[in-house]
């Protein structure tokens, strides 16, 4: 008997502790913060479970989302939330809308999307908004839907700016004179973000006599880019100017790129999105003549604290949130070299 009463004496102490504890704030330390310093956080009104904030990309072997998840993760991290990284293994609009369905049926507390199809995904994210769950959008938006903000790039600008520098390199070459032919390389068509590259690009170049040959679809493929554009440059080299909307197709090493270095060499003008450290090599080796860049690291931490902010019932004002672009040329690829990562791509 005595030792029955011990051992509910232990059992009534743990318990009474555990119960404590539940309701004591609670004290992280980053993994980022070597020094230990704490990062000190009050427990928030019912907070009986962890908060989970689920990002939903395109596809898992697009490198593009590197940076993005990396800073989303350190930023998830000190503030003590759990995020997920989900997506298609690649491209799949339909695998996409499954995963998405799949949050809703869990009940996470945020889902943060690069929307590949616009048409499809705006009902899915209307559910969501609509059983308690806050959405919001990143690189790729829908901008029709209840999501509550969008975090990324100005899609028509970034298009806007690199149809400017196609023209200021086409007028530096007394290139402007004639008819121009024009490829253009997008990523998924449904895309919003793709879509508005476009315009923007049109309506800047729109000074030139330009003919758009043909629009390539990569789907977000960097393999099936680099093959595109070789194979394209193959069997039709009679093209003045070459635009990616992504940077895809300059992901692969430069030396495997023979027929499109052969039609850069003979005058070809490309100017491409994005200044990744690879795009930068490249573009530094002669594949192009211009790169507008996105802020993906800015995408990552604004996400998340943004849609933190909106799980813990504070509001968020603004519904578009830009990241800002970065520029490079022949006389500024060292120095972006420098200030990239490397990345090994396999």
């Amino acid at each position: 008997m005595r030792n029955k009463g011990y051992m509910l004496l232990i059992i009534l102490l743990i318990f009474v502790s555990a119960c404590e504890n539940r309701h004591s704030n609670s004290i992280r330390i980053s993994k980022n913060n070597p020094q230990g310093n704490l990062v000190y956080k009050e427990s928030l009104p019912n907070q009986d479970k962890e908060k989970i904030i689920s990002f939903v990309t395109k596809s898992l072997d697009n490198p593009v989302f590197i940076e993005a998840k990396e800073e989303a993760e350190r930023v998830s991290l000190q503030l003590g939330i759990k995020m997920e990284w989900l997506a298609p293994m690649t491209v799949d609009s339909k695998e996409q809308e499954n995963i998405v369905e799949s949050l809703i049926e869990r009940k996470v507390d945020g889902i943060v999307i690069s929307v590949l199809d616009t048409k499809k995904m705006t009902p899915l994210i209307n559910k969501a908004v609509s059983e308690g769950i806050k959405v919001a959008t990143f690189d790729s938006d829908a901008p029709k839907s209840n999501r509550a903000f969008y975090v990324g790039t100005d899609n028509y600008e970034l298009g806007k700016v690199s149809g400017k520098s196609l023209v200021k390199i086409v007028n530096e070459n007394n290139k402007n004179k004639r008819p121009l032919k024009v490829l253009i390389m997008t990523g998924v068509k449904e895309s919003v973000n793709m879509q508005e590259r476009i315009e923007g690009f049109k309506k800047a170049t729109e000074e030139l006599d330009l003919e758009i040959v043909d629009i390539v679809e990569s789907f977000d493929d960097i393999n099936r880019a680099s093959e595109l554009l070789e194979n394209y440059v193959k069997e039709n080299p009679d093209f003045d100017l070459f635009f990616s909307a992504g940077a895809w197709p300059l992901f692969s090493p430069p030396e495997g790129m023979i027929s499109y270095k052969k039609w850069k060499e003979n005058g070809g003008i490309a100017v491409i999105v994005d200044t990744f450290y690879p795009i930068v090599f490249a573009a530094n080796k002669g594949l192009a003549d211009a790169l507008v860049g996105q802020n993906f690291k800015e995408m990552g931490r604004l996400s998340v604290e943004n849609m933190y902010k909106l799980i813990n019932g504070e509001e968020v004002k603004e519904t578009m949130i830009y990241t800002g672009l970065e520029f490079g040329n022949p006389n500024n690829y060292e120095e972006l070299l420098k200030r990239k990562k490397p990345w090994e791509i396999k």
